[in-house]
């Protein structure tokens, strides 16, 4: 189901995000362009695969690696649907068009004058990226978008760049441009991460898969079903509160897997209520784009300090797909001390089926 402002809203009631702050400046295009020449040949796309039954492969490795025992985790037994493979990690780098000698970015891109929807689009755009996408994600931009990113602090190391005619991203994690001047974006970038404007003027920011679309298509299928299942499982936990709007998002599948999992293990020591869940992404439905963050408070009465203190030390101590992008302590509207976990985007798919994949075949 999409995404409505009401949910927004109702979680933004209950605790105040912090708002990134846009850095002035545009990228330095030699970093740029030396970026996308050594990616172009460089670039390995690492490989991880783990058991098919990875819940309780997952919860046991986080609770060991903290909490230095696996016999807790008990009260939440989830073993995932194994509903088939996600498509493997790694992607071919691809050569894009090159410009002409002498010829600047901008050129290149066009006249370089903007309508204001289109410069509205891409700020926002760029905002977005700054603020839910993580920090190591090379991203692939047209020269106009290229500039809004470097405007709101994106590094020029991070920046690949477009040509006009190019027919693919060159070795990019992550693509930001418009649809309507590269049509190759949703068969090469299939995963739509967010979308901002209209017609002409709009921006989409994609993630690439190994495999094109069919290939990404099969893997969501597979990992929606695996989300739909492992919630349905966790809302069976007596340690688990939800609300009925929570709950609701929890049975179609729109809740990151990786919250799933750390939701999973924190209930094997403590009570735990969900204030809400939140992370929409603009213009895609949360099933497609799921939540990435949560908002608990222990529901325990007493003992809820002290739960929340080692659940703050858990998380924090994490590595791999599930180190949260932030963790932070929050005061709830009742004056109740809560926590707020953050994963950045892309989700990565798979890691309910036991196909953990590598840093790039993210949703």
């Amino acid at each position: 189901m999409p995404f409505t402002g009401s949910r927004e809203e109702q979680a933004t009631e209950t605790v105040r995000s912090a708002v990134p702050q846009a850095r002035p400046g545009v990228p330095s295009w030699g970093p740029v362009l030396a970026t996308t020449v050594r990616l172009w040949a460089t670039r390995r796309w690492p490989r991880l695969r783990r058991s098919r039954r990875a819940w309780l492969v997952a919860i046991c490795a986080l609770a060991a690696g903290v909490l230095g025992t696996v016999a807790a985790i008990t009260v939440v037994q989830l073993t995932g649907t194994p509903s088939g493979q996600a498509a493997a990690s790694g992607r071919g780098a691809r050569v894009p068009a090159s410009g002409r000698a002498g010829q600047s970015p901008l050129a290149r891109g066009g006249s370089g004058r903007s309508s204001g929807a289109a410069a509205t689009a891409r700020a926002q755009a760029a905002a977005w990226v700054v603020g839910q996408v993580g920090g190591e994600e090379t991203i692939a931009c047209d020269p106009a978008m290229c500039t809004a990113l470097g405007a709101h602090g994106v590094a020029p190391s991070r920046l690949l760049l477009l040509a006009p005619s190019a027919s693919g991203a060159p070795g990019a994690d992550i693509v930001a441009a418009s649809p309507s001047a590269h049509t190759w974006l949703s068969a090469d970038a299939p995963t739509l991460l967010a979308s901002v404007g209209s017609g002409a003027s709009r921006i989409e920011v994609r993630a690439v898969w190994i495999g094109g679309a069919a290939a990404y298509q099969k893997a969501f299928r597979s990992d929606l079903a695996d989300r739909r299942s492992a919630s349905t499982q966790l809302m069976h936990s007596r340690r688990i509160e939800v609300s009925a709007q929570g709950a609701g998002q929890l049975a179609t599948g729109e809740v990151d897997a990786r919250l799933l999992v750390l939701l999973a293990v924190l209930a094997s020591q403590h009570s735990w209520r969900v204030i809400a869940f939140g992370e929409a992404s603009p213009g895609v439905p949360p099933t497609e784009a799921p939540y990435r963050q949560v908002i608990v408070a222990a529901a325990d009465g007493g003992g809820g300090t002290a739960g929340l203190t080692a659940a703050l030390a858990f998380l924090r101590a994490q590595h791999g797909p599930y180190q949260p992008a932030q963790v932070t302590t929050v005061r709830l509207a009742d004056g109740q001390p809560g926590l707020r976990i953050d994963f950045a985007a892309p989700s990565p798919l798979g890691l309910l089926a036991g196909s953990i994949p590598g840093e790039r075949n993210q949703r």
